[in-house]
């Protein structure tokens, strides 16, 4: 907890207030799992014996897979200008508490979505606004924040630096935590309160949709259109800037999911 009373990290609390807890899921079920083996070189051998992996946030293959997606249109066939409706459901079938977890100040998990048309040029779509409160946090944008990482620098006039990193018009996934001035920080001791919590949570689905207005040039012919869901552990522009090593801002694929639809002339 802050100094300001805020939980910065809450992931015992996300499991707990989740569907899985009840079940009698704890951390270890998922982090540690059970197979015969013995715990000791001089132990007796035992059917459920913990594995001690703790695989997680820095391994990426627990990270993959973990969210479901598919994107889908609202029509199969559209002529140039005509506007078409893409829907991306994403379900999270895997974690015990919400993805993002753990650091949630730091970790990034975004939606970008791309059309090719059959002349192989590409598109990119922006995610549709929903209109809540502090969405702002939650669509990437060129925009600066991180003002107060000044304050251990002792640079009193630090404007900051880019927020995200990632294709503006993406949709974030994250908690955003705020410092006493309400600006985004990825200081826990600087932590004064959260902004929306736009995190998938445990069994959740959510819906993304993306409105595009078919483009006069586009080449008449099947058109590919991509969904795909990434996952940092931290933004780019922080890890350039604090000149930590650069995999940590390694992109993984959580997962992709394509759909065709045809161009007419």
């Amino acid at each position: 907890m802050s100094p300001y009373g805020v939980w910065v990290k809450s992931t015992h609390l996300e499991l707990k207030e989740g569907p899985y807890y009840e079940q009698g899921v704890k951390c270890q079920t998922c982090h540690m799992t059970q197979a015969e083996g013995v715990s000791a070189d001089v132990g007796n051998k035992y059917p459920d014996v913990w594995q001690h992996l703790f695989h997680g946030a820095h391994d990426p293959g627990k990270v993959k897979g973990t969210i479901e997606l598919r994107i889908h249109p609202d029509i199969r066939e559209a002529e140039p200008l005509e506007v078409i409706r893409f829907t991306v459901a994403l379900f999270n079938q895997k974690t015990g508490h919400k993805f993002p977890t753990g650091s949630a100040e730091e970790r990034l998990v975004w939606l970008h979505v791309e059309a090719t048309d059959a002349k192989g040029r590409t598109y990119h779509l922006p995610v549709d606004r929903k209109g809540f409160e502090g969405e702002d946090f939650t669509i990437a944008a060129n925009t600066l924040a991180y003002q107060d990482m000044g304050i251990p620098l002792n640079l009193p006039d630090f404007k900051g630096i880019q927020r995200d990193g990632v294709p503006e018009g993406d949709r974030i996934f994250r908690l955003p935590y705020l410092d006493p001035q309400g600006r985004m920080t990825i200081m826990q001791w600087n932590t004064a309160s959260q902004g929306p919590d736009y995190r998938i949570g445990p069994r959740e689905t959510k819906l993304e949709t993306y409105t595009w207005s078919l483009p006069d040039a586009l080449e008449p012919g099947p058109m590919r259109v991509t969904a795909s869901l990434y996952y940092q552990k931290l933004p780019l522009p922080i890890v350039e800037f604090l000149g930590v090593p650069k995999e940590e801002a390694e992109a993984i694929e959580v997962n992709h999911h394509t759909t065709l639809l045809t161009i007419l002339p």
